[in-house]
């Protein structure tokens, strides 16, 4: 016979099961929802939308839109918000509740929306799905590491971007310098020397390189790009700003060494490809977004030119590096991330779309997917006529995978800034070298939470 107790406890029992059973079976409704021929446009067709800030990817995403409603049961919606709100906007929508984006499309570069504690970031770690999936172990890992703080994957990188040098064979050899045997920077600035002899006005009528001097010297462009070469750090793995590294400090050291050699021209971004092709640019170093610039200077015929990986900076070092980038991320008020995730890595990751991407001259530039496991198709190794028959997309791809990965965190981009407001000081002699990365290092320190 039964008990009181016992009554009370079946009762509960009961109860709590039949609360179970509840919230099975609505969660078996809301996935189906999500599963590929479940569901319809008027009761179980999901809702996606993504954001994003790149105005030529759209045309191509829409194009992609029937098949991935098919596949997913969703109904794909995709708006462009201008990057100089998207911030703001993200932040607001999310906030509020109100019509905010399940995935976004956003920079890598001064992003702000990543943050080492998942509860801070604006989008959510992506490490649960990683762990088991068949298409990130194809991802460069240098290009992981740039969506990657406080040991948190955050985003699915869109590009590769990787970086070579691009070079007027013609001038550097009529300079006696043979750059295809040229190894390591230090080589190459000491043969730059031979470059920069001839002169006009006291002026060298070639130079080696551009880099963006407006305001002074900055960790940008050519020398953003070679930092990244040094295996040094500005941020330690535990988030702190790491200036005072004595690799960091040879770096800066030798970098205005290379200055004073009168090898630069300041990076004109109006008016580069004419300074190609008036010589004044003898080289440059270019992420394949920006190899295009030479495309006027070839038609001009009156140079021939040439690509190779780049220097490295101490011998067995990276011989590329990375600038630039997309990557798409889950926002953190998104229903059914899981599912989300499936979706966002068939986008970015199925072989098929991404060779149609690249076919469609995604973004106007003949960009290198972040995705190994389609490199081997022909389309990557082709010769490319503007220098003269090479390969430029197979040594694109042979470098891409090499990218240096780079130590960042949520200090790491105002790491940046400051760097690129105090180097001046410390470049035209107004703080001794030490003195200045210590400053940097304090102004940084005081910028973080």
């Amino acid at each position: 016979m039964l008990r009181p107790d016992d009554y009370i406890l079946i009762v509960a029992r009961r109860t709590l099961m039949k609360k179970c059973v509840m919230k099975t079976v609505l969660a078996l409704c809301a996935i189906a929802c999500f599963l590929p021929g479940t569901g319809s446009a008027q009761s179980g067709t999901r809702e996606v939308l993504l954001w994003t800030f790149f105005n030529n990817a759209v045309d191509y995403w829409t194009g992609r839109s029937v098949e991935l409603e098919e596949k997913f049961n969703i109904d794909l919606k995709i708006e462009v918000v201008p990057q100089n709100i998207f911030l703001q906007r993200l932040s607001e929508c999310m906030a509020e509740g109100k019509n905010a984006p399940d995935i976004v499309e956003w920079m890598i570069e001064y992003n702000r929306i990543l943050a080492s504690d998942p509860q801070e970031s604006l989008v959510i770690p992506l490490d649960t799905y990683v762990r088991r999936s068949a298409f990130v172990p194809y991802v460069p890992p240098g290009r992981l590491s740039w969506v990657t703080y406080g040991g948190h994957l955050y985003g699915l990188p869109v590009e590769a971007h990787p970086v070579v040098l691009v070079y007027n064979d013609t001038l550097w050899k009529k300079a006696g310098v043979d750059l295809e045997s040229v190894v390591t920077w230090d080589e190459f600035f000491q043969a730059a020397r031979q470059l920069t002899a001839k002169k006009e006005n006291g002026k060298p009528l070639h130079h080696a390189l551009p880099h963006d001097s407006w305001g002074g010297p900055r960790l940008t462009d050519t020398m953003w790009m070679i930092w990244q070469q040094t295996g040094s750090q500005i941020v330690t793995s535990d988030g702190r700003p790491n200036f005072t590294d004595p690799a960091f400090r040879e770096f800066v050291r030798k970098w205005i060494a290379w200055e004073k050699t009168d090898v630069f021209a300041d990076w004109d971004w109006g008016n580069f490809s004419a300074l190609i092709a008036n010589g004044t640019y003898a080289s440059f170093v270019a992420p394949d977004w920006w190899v295009f610039q030479v495309n006027d200077a070839v038609d001009a015929g009156q140079y021939r030119f040439k690509a190779r990986a780049l220097p490295v900076y101490r011998r067995g070092g990276p011989r590329t590096s990375s600038w630039g980038g997309t990557f798409m991320a889950i926002t953190r008020t998104a229903p059914h991330p899981e599912r989300l995730y499936e979706v966002m890595e068939y986008m970015l990751y199925d072989r098929q779309g991404v060779l149609d991407r690249i076919q469609s001259n995604w973004g106007g530039f003949a960009l290198i997917p972040a995705f190994r496991s389609v490199w081997d198709d022909p389309i990557f190794h082709q010769p490319d006529p503007r220098f003269g028959g090479q390969r430029l997309a197979e040594l694109q791809t042979e470098l891409a995978w090499d990218s240096p990965r780079i130590q960042v965190g949520d200090v790491f981009w105002d790491a940046v800034e400051v760097f690129n407001e105090c180097f001046p000081e410390i470049r035209d002699g107004r703080l001794d070298l030490d003195e200045g990365l210590q400053k940097i290092q304090e102004e940084t320190l005081g910028r973080m939470k």
